[in-house]
């Protein structure tokens, strides 16, 4: 009997090793690294001797003198195993730049997927065709990061992530310089990212940032990392990103960006209606001012969002609304801090809700009304962080609109960060007409715990109250995700009357419990990386306990 038992814990410790990896080892004989308990990596940074010209063709003599990663590890198929073609980084600065190179080996320079050279392709661009990436948390809270990916062609995406990954924004771009090069033997690509292009604080010493950096072989299915992750993760878990030493103490800089506007049409002929003759002028100007490195102000006066970009279409065939994201440059950064809904992060439990189902702030609802433009007086948005607490404050007023006065639109943030990947705070809204009756506000408050590191807590309590009518929400969620298992259990409350004037709900009038159970086994063979079968139940009432929805799933996935 104990011979017996010992091999069947044999077989099970196979079974919990990724796709390939026990059979892999038995051929070859590599070092697995366990992504989960290995140190984190470092480099240091030095200056550039010689003038970068940014061409993708890494031929200055300073990059062969730079510090160099490459030994990245798989995190897909073969988790822990070294990456199967070689990639090798270097970082140069100087006094307007920082500089990064990647060299791309490919044994098969023809097996490139690259699908679109897109601005901000839609989907994450690194994970359906060859990219490299990385991610920059500028401050080493552990917590937040600016995001770049590109592939071989030059097709660029980036954006900021905040709190490991929980809340994501791709709507924020960077003033970057990028150049490509396919060569017979792979790809390089080589950037320029000018110092106030991004937020730091340039005073702080030692000036180490956390990074980590990324390379996906589509037709491999290979994702690779700098600092190991396990598949469930991403790059943007900053909790487990390496560090990068020796930046310099950059001078500050002004960091102001004006963005004016002028507008001039006129409209004439017999077949127009008399109200669209004549002509019309309009002006206005946005402003970015980095106040400190940590304190952002913007402010917009006669706010034109025509270079927004246009919402990816959505078919809707349910009774409830849907949600778009944010598009307009004037909410986009910092975005996440006004964050409290139905928060899921990447590689957590399921939950059956993320914040298309509920948030208690959603820009969206500033400017816009019954899907039409409404125009803008003036605002302003004050956002940052200091010490351990991220703040944020915006009031933004717009004109009538037909036969809808004037409203005036603000709110306020405060979220504490405590223990190493927690957080508690609240949010404030209020949406109050011009010159005439009528206001909504709103008040939340938030809870996000990771007490061990598999056992996640999620909750909020929100209020909303207009003139008539006053309701209340409410969630608790707690979920384990590890491995091997995936297990979470829900409970939401939504009231009749719950309506916050600035965000978002999808469904009023419930109570919605919620579970699953799964497990996430790795076989040691095959072409299977992971098989996922689970169970969920999604029972939804109304307010008097009469059940409206019910979905029970057992699947294998």
């Amino acid at each position: 009997m104990p011979a017996i038992a010992t091999r069947v814990m044999q077989m099970s410790a196979l079974l919990l090793l990724p796709s390939g990896t026990a059979r892999a080892q038995e051929l070859s004989g590599e070092r697995l690294t366990d992504p989960e308990g290995s140190p984190r990596p470092e480099i240091s940074i030095t200056p550039a001797a010689d003038r970068i010209t940014v061409d993708g063709r890494l031929v200055e003599p300073a990059w062969s003198r730079a510090d160099s990663i490459s030994e990245f590890i798989q995190a897909q198929p073969n988790t822990g195993l070294p990456a199967t073609e070689r990639t090798v980084v270097r970082l140069l600065y100087d006094e307007k730049n920082l500089y990064i190179a990647a060299t791309c080996y490919d044994s098969d320079r023809n097996g490139l997927i690259i699908k679109t050279l897109e601005r901000d392709y839609p989907g994450v661009l690194s994970e359906d065709m060859d990219s490299f990436g990385f991610s920059l948390d500028t401050f080493q809270d552990r917590r937040n990061s600016f995001l770049f990916f590109i592939n071989p062609r030059g097709g660029i995406k980036d954006g900021q992530a905040f709190n490991d990954g929980t809340s994501r924004d791709y709507g924020w771009d960077a003033i970057i310089d990028v150049q490509t090069v396919i060569h017979d033997w792979g790809w390089t690509v080589e950037i320029a990212i000018p110092w106030n292009t991004l937020r730091f604080d340039p005073t702080r010493a030692p000036q180490d940032w956390g990074a980590n950096f990324l390379r996906r072989i589509r037709r491999k299915n290979e994702v690779s990392y700098w600092a190991p992750l396990d598949r469930r993760s991403r790059i943007f878990l900053m909790s487990a990103a390496g560090t990068v030493r020796g930046l310099p103490r950059v001078r500050a800089s002004r960091n102001i960006w004006i963005k004016p506007f002028v507008l001039a049409g006129r409209a004439s002929g017999a077949n127009l209606p008399a109200e669209d003759l004549g002509t019309e002028a309009d002006a206005g100007v946005d402003v970015k001012y980095g106040v400190t490195p940590r304190l952002t102000l913007d402010l917009t006066y006669r706010t034109d969002f025509s270079q927004a970009d246009v919402d990816q279409e959505q078919v809707n065939l349910t009774r409830f609304p849907v949600f778009f994201p944010e598009q307009r440059g004037f909410f986009i950064e910092n975005s996440g801090i006004f964050t409290l809904g139905d928060v899921t992060a990447p590689g957590a439990p399921r939950t059956g809700t993320s914040t298309r189902d509920f948030t208690l702030f959603h820009s969206r609802t500033i400017g816009l009304k019954r899907g039409r433009p409404v125009p803008l007086v003036g605002g302003a948005r004050f956002t940052g962080r200091a010490e351990s607490f991220e703040f944020g404050v915006l009031t933004v007023q717009s004109r009538s609109f037909g036969p809808d006065p004037a409203e005036n639109f603000t709110a306020a943030r405060l979220r504490r960060n405590i223990f190493d990947n927690s957080d508690v705070g609240f949010l404030v809204t209020n949406r109050e007409a011009t010159g005439a009756a009528g206001y909504n506000r709103s008040v939340g408050a938030d809870v996000n715990l990771q007490l061990v590191d598999y056992l996640r807590i999620n909750s909020y309590v929100a209020v909303t109250h207009g003139p008539d009518e006053s309701d209340d929400a409410a969630r608790l969620s707690i979920g384990w995700r590890d491995r091997f298992w995936d297990a979470s259990a829900q409970l939401r409350h939504v009231g009749d009357n719950f309506a916050p004037g600035m965000g978002f709900v999808r469904r009023e009038g419930i109570r919605q419990w919620y579970g699953t159970l799964g497990v996430h086994p790795r076989p040691g063979r095959g072409a299977i990386l992971e098989v996922n079968p689970y169970i969920e139940a999604d029972y939804v009432t109304d307010l008097a306990g009469q059940r409206v929805t019910w979905n029970g799933t057992a699947a294998f996935g």
